[in-house]
């Protein structure tokens, strides 16, 4: 069975995504599969050049950099430019997700369900082999 949990909005994913380890029952009953993040192309560098008070994070930031799949949509409201610039902007808080430009929201059912991404395992060894034991001591 899946279950996908949509929070429309700008929700930042980090308590949310903490909720599938930190309660018992969750985590011995539902797996956390994949973050999906859905960028709309025409606002998102509003969203990401907004400025917020000291010790509050910036939600659109948060929400790229967790996601495994990020769905760039609506593509036809902006020039390619914009949209070269949009994705390396991506790339640049997430260089492991997957992206997928899209209009009007049409993506494969199977870009969304199955992701695997949120594995505890592949994040150690990124950690350990892609950013390096020397920047976590603790390992």
């Amino acid at each position: 069975m899946n279950l996908v949990c949509n929070f429309t909005g700008l929700a930042n994913p980090a308590p949310i995504i903490q909720t599938f380890y930190a309660e018992d029952q969750i985590f011995n009953d539902v797996k956390l599969d994949g973050v999906v993040t859905l960028v709309d192309a025409k606002h998102a560098d509003f969203h990401l050049d907004e400025v917020k008070p000291k010790g509050v994070v910036n939600e659109a930031v948060e929400q790229i950099a967790y996601a495994d799949r990020i769905i760039v949509n609506k593509i036809d409201l902006v020039g390619e430019p914009e949209i070269a610039s949009l994705v390396q902007r991506i790339k640049n808080i997430n260089r492991l997700a997957h992206l997928k430009r899209t209009e009007f929201g049409k993506v494969d059912l199977d870009y969304v369900l199955g992701v695997g991404g949120f594995d505890l395992e592949r994040l150690f060894l990124y950690l350990l082999f892609v950013v390096g034991l020397k920047h976590f001591p603790c390992l």
